[in-house]
């Protein structure tokens, strides 16, 4: 059953495709002469899904970073335990979990389909993050009277926006950040749903 929770866990570098369980092992740098401007994200997050049949969930904090196009997501339960840790850079992708050698592949969702065997869109929760459709795959957006995404479907998911963070009055959609994103699967196969809530005040 801690198996199947942990492998849960990973969805959300899943995602979103990523402390007691001190032995995971220090998360690789990113990649030298990154320069860009650091995005922090933190949150809870729940998750459910269907494994070998049964219906599962699980839920926990997270902490999101990203510099340019490199991301390091922790995930941490209810306890305080750090349960994975995904490190992705244009260079490859790292998985470290407690008390196992360090997972790596050329990119994110190959890493995913590696530790749980099906792919999850990673990449995507780079913008979708942002409030956006990830550039280069086709997606359609529906906005709510404010010009802000309501519902993105992309790359067999369907994201919602239920909440958004309080904002200056000067800001646009394109600046605002959401508080609460739901994500489902598209399809019958492996059903799988996410919950974000969104700290606010996260920072670039």
């Amino acid at each position: 059953m801690l198996r199947s929770r942990r492998l849960a866990l990973l969805c959300l570098a899943t995602p979103l495709w990523l402390a007691a369980c001190a032995s995971v092992a220090p998360t690789r740098g990113f990649d030298a002469g990154e320069t860009a401007a650091s995005q922090l994200y933190t949150g809870r997050f729940s998750a459910n899904y269907v494994r070998y049949g049964r219906n599962e969930g699980v839920q926990g904090s997270f902490r999101w970073q990203e510099q340019g196009r490199n991301v390091r997501l922790d995930l941490v339960s209810p306890l305080g335990q750090t349960l994975a840790i995904i490190t992705a850079t244009p260079s490859g992708a790292t998985l470290d979990l407690p008390n196992e050698a360090p997972r790596n592949a050329p990119e994110v969702d190959s890493l995913m389909e590696q530790a749980l065997g099906f792919s999850l869109p990673v990449s995507g929760m780079r913008d979708w993050l942002h409030g956006r459709a990830a550039p280069g795959t086709p997606s359609n957006i529906t906005r709510d009277a404010n010009g802000r995404p309501d519902t993105l479907r992309q790359s067999g998911w369907t994201v919602r926006y239920l909440a958004w963070q309080d904002t200056p009055e000067n800001a646009t959609p394109t600046t605002t950040l959401p508080r609460r994103i739901d994500m489902a699967r598209d399809g019958n196969e492996s059903p799988l749903s996410v919950r974000l809530v969104i700290d606010p005040e996260n920072k670039e």
